[in-house]
C-alpha cells in the first residue's frame, strides 16, 4: 500500500497509514449570525427599507393613482368614439379629442345640474317642514301616520327640532368647509378631464412605447389581446349606459303618468342606480315605489307592477340584446368583484368592478390560448402540404 507524499499523493513502495488513524473531519457547527456575510444583511435591509418606502409613497399618492386610473377608464371608453370621428375628421386627433371630451364634459355638467340642485332643494325643504309633516302624521294624516305612531317619531323630532334646522341651515349656506369641498372636487374632476384628454390624444405615442417593451415575437398576441380587453370595456361600458337610459326614460314616463313629484329626480335617480350592477336596479325602483305610494298608495301599487315588469323585460330582452355578450361573467363573480370594489374604492368601485373583472377575464383567456398554442406538438410523421409550383411541376 502506498502513502501519501507532502501533496497528499500516494507514491510507490509508500505504506498507506491505517484507516483509524486518519484523522475523522470535525463535527459540522451550526450556523451563526457571524456567518452571515455583512452585505447579505445589508442587501436584506434594503430590500425591506425600500419596500417600505414604494408603499409609502403609493399611500401618499393614492389619490393621484385614482386620478389616473379614472382617466384611462374613461380614455378606454371614449377611445372607439375619438377614432370615428378622427376617421371623419381626416386624421386630426387632437380636434376630435377636444371635441369628445368637450361633449362628454356638457352631459355630466348637465346631469349633475338637473340631479343635485333639485335634490339640495328637495332636502332643504325636507328637513325644513319635518316637524309639521310628522305632527300631522301623527294625527293620522298622510299614508305614514301609522309609521309615525309606531315608531315614536314625533317625540324625537320633537326633541331634535334644533339640531334638524341647524341641518337645514349647513345645507343651504355656503361655509368655508363646503366651499373647500366643493374646490377640492372641481381640482379633481378638471384634473381628470385633463388626463383623459391627454390619454387620448397621446394614444398613439403611448401604445408604440408599450409595445416596444415587450420582445418582439409576442408583440402580435399582446396588440391583439390589448385590443380585445379595451373593447370588452367600452363595450359594456356603453351599452349600460344605453341600458341605464331606457331605465331612466320609462321611469319618468310612469312617473309622469301618475302624477308623483319631482320625477325628473326620481328619474335620474334610477338612472345612475342602474349603473350599479346586481343592485342598482333595485335600489333605483324601491326609491321610487316608495315616492309614488307617499303619493298615493293606487300610484305605489302600480309603480310596484311596472318596476316588476320593466325588470324582467331588461333582464331578458334588452340586457342580453344590448350587450351582446361583451362582458359574460359568472354572477358570483360579478357579485364578488363589486363587493371587494366597493370596499376599496367606495361607489366608484361598484361602476368599474364588471368592466375591470370582463377586461381581466378576456386577457386571462387570450394568455391562456397564447400558451396553449406556443405549447402545439407536431406529430412525427407530419408532413408540410405541397406547395402550387411541387404539384405543377410533378
Amino acid at each position: 500500500m502506498t502513502a501519501p507524499d507532502q501533496d497528499g499523493l500516494y507514491l510507490p513502495g509508500s505504506v498507506a497509514p491505517p484507516i483509524h488513524d486518519i484523522a475523522e473531519p470535525p463535527p459540522h457547527s451550526k450556523s451563526t449570525w457571524a456567518d452571515v456575510p455583512w452585505r447579505t444583511i445589508v442587501a436584506s435591509v434594503g430590500v425591506v427599507l425600500a419596500t417600505y418606502i414604494v408603499l409609502v409613497l403609493l399611500m401618499a399618492a393614492a389619490r393621484i393613482l385614482v386620478w389616473i386610473a379614472i382617466a384611462g377608464f374613461l380614455a378606454i371608453v371614449l377611445a372607439p368614439v375619438v377614432g370615428r370621428l378622427n376617421n371623419r375628421l381626416g386624421g386630426r386627433r387632437t380636434l376630435a379629442t377636444g371635441t369628445v371630451v368637450f361633449a362628454t364634459l356638457l352631459v355630466l355638467a348637465g346631469v349633475l345640474a338637473l340631479f343635485i340642485l333639485p335634490v339640495k332643494t328637495q332636502l332643504v325643504n325636507i328637513i325644513t317642514d319635518l316637524p309639521g309633516t310628522v305632527h300631522d302624521a301623527a294625527n293620522g294624516k298622510g299614508p305614514v301616520g301609522n309609521i309615525v305612531h309606531k315608531l315614536n317619531v314625533e317625540s324625537y323630532v320633537k326633541s331634535n327640532e334644533t339640531e334638524l334646522a341647524n341641518a337645514a341651515d349647513r345645507l343651504s349656506s355656503s361655509e368655508f368647509q363646503a366651499a373647500q369641498t366643493a374646490a377640492s372636487a372641481l381640482i379633481a374632476f378638471v384634473t381628470i378631464i385633463l388626463l383623459t384628454f391627454l390619454f387620448l390624444s397621446q394614444s398613439s405615442a403611448i401604445g408604440r412605447a408599450a409595445i416596444n417593451i415587450i420582445p418582439y415575437r409576442r408583440r402580435a398576441p399582446a396588440q391583439r389581446i390589448a385590443s380585445d380587453a379595451a373593447s370588452a370595456v367600452s363595450g359594456y361600458v356603453i351599452g349600460n349606459l344605453l341600458i341605464s337610459l331606457i331605465a331612466g326614460v320609462t321611469a319618468f314616463v310612469c312617473l309622469v303618468a301618475l302624477g308623483v313629484p319631482s320625477p325628473v329626480v326620481l328619474a335620474l335617480f334610477v338612472a345612475v342606480a342602474d349603473l350599479v350592477p346586481l343592485v342598482g336596479a333595485t335600489i333605483g325602483a324601491a326609491v321610487c315605489v316608495i315616492a309614488a305610494y307617499l303619493h298615493s298608495p293606487t300610484a305605489g301599487l302600480i309603480s310596484i307592477i311596472f318596476f316588476i315588469v320593466y325588470q324582467q323585460v331588461e333582464n331578458g330582452v334588452l340586457y342580453p340584446w344590448i350587450m351582446a355578450r361583451k362582458v359574460n361573467i359568472n354572477p358570483l363573480g360579478i357579485l364578488v368583484s363589486v363587493l371587494l370594489a366597493v370596499e376599496v374604492f367606495g361607489i366608484l368601485g361598484a361602476l368599474l368592478a364588471v368592466p375591470v373583472s370582463g377586461a381581466l377575464q378576456v386577457v386571462v383567456t387570450a394568455v391562456r390560448q397564447e400558451r396553449k398554442r406556443e405549447q402545439l406538438v407536431l406529430p412525427d410523421n407530419f408532413s408540410e402540404p405541397a406547395t402550387a409550383t411541387e404539384g405543377s411541376a410533378s
